[in-house]
């Protein structure tokens, strides 16, 4: 989110933290997982605008969201500005040429050959995910206003949407299982991961709590062997998730502390193989490559 609504988000912590994070109940903060150490942290971009989200653009660079514009990097690291004066733009998909985004209570889509802009539905969020068969979810951190909406689903073939199509009670990323039959999305305000089932959408369940009093979880992603990677923009660091058994563990911490930390976490080619790539509020776009033996290929869609 923007400026605006982080310090709202800000202020919420301490009441979010005595409400509780809703009815699920969830497994005691994981011990630190295998494999965690050795990641190595470099820094691609700085100087841009705050930076809200991130998606690969399949040719070895990236779209990223920022305060009012999107950003496209390529991959000889030149950046450009494709769009300018936005409303606070937020969850970023590419589906083929199309990039869909979200900002000002709608959903776009921009195609990136021509750079015609249309206005899809109107749909407000933060965290936008695209599922096996087209359909879109968003999430609802809470901060917005109004009731809460949880996950909502748009069907792009009917232009139905579905709130509260799982009621979880705040949530910021979002992420797809490797089986494709569950999303994994976030508690900004308690640190909790959540595993919800795309068959039964109102049974989502807790499966793990990131350690610390406000670590303010911002997004996450999954790789193929199931690991999840979760980004906690107030405590500058990006954690490792076993979704099995709840264990955490840092794989890169003092990235930038409190509101300039990490806002979206994406894995994405680096040569001939794979490395994470984080955005940060601060402005810049980091990379972190892991240790060898760690299998970070992503989940693809068919």
């Amino acid at each position: 989110m923007g400026m605006v609504g982080r310090h709202i988000r800000a202020l919420c912590v301490t009441v979010a933290i005595a409400a509780g994070a809703g009815a699920a109940a969830g497994p005691a903060q994981g011990v630190g997982a295998a494999g965690c150490g050795g990641w190595q942290v470099d820094t691609l971009v700085q100087g841009l605008e705050q930076l809200e989200n991130l998606e690969p653009d399949g040719r070895g660079g990236f779209y990223m969201s920022a305060d009012s514009k999107i950003y496209h990097l390529d991959s000889a690291g030149q950046v450009r500005t494709v769009l300018e004066n936005l409303r606070v733009p937020r969850g970023l998909q590419l589906v083929g040429s199309n990039l869909y985004f979200l900002a000002g209570g709608q959903l776009w889509q921009l195609d990136t050959g021509t750079e015609r802009l249309t206005s899809v539905a109107p749909l407000d969020g933060n965290g936008l995910l695209r599922l096996p068969g087209g359909d879109l979810l968003t999430t609802w951190v809470g901060t917005e206003g109004g009731p809460s909406k949880g996950l909502t689903r748009y069907r792009p073939d009917t232009g139905a949407t579905v709130l509260n199509w799982s009621p979880v009670p705040r949530s910021e990323g979002l992420a797809l299982d490797p089986e494709h039959r569950a999303v994994y999305t976030d508690d900004l305000f308690t640190g909790r991961v959540i595993r919800v089932p795309l068959d039964a959408p109102d049974r989502w369940t807790v499966i793990a709590t990131i350690p610390g009093l406000f670590p303010g979880l911002d997004d996450l992603t999954t790789s193929r062997s199931g690991a999840l990677y979760v980004a906690a923009h107030t405590a500058g660091e990006i954690h490792r998730v076993d979704p099995n058994t709840g264990a955490t563990c840092v794989i890169a911490a003092g990235l930038a502390i409190g509101q300039a930390g990490p806002s979206s976490v994406r894995i994405a080619p680096d040569g001939n193989t794979w490395a994470l790539y984080t955005t940060l509020f601060d402005g810049t776009l980091r990379r972190l490559r892991p240790p060898p033996d760690t299998d970070l290929t992503p989940i693809q869609l068919p």
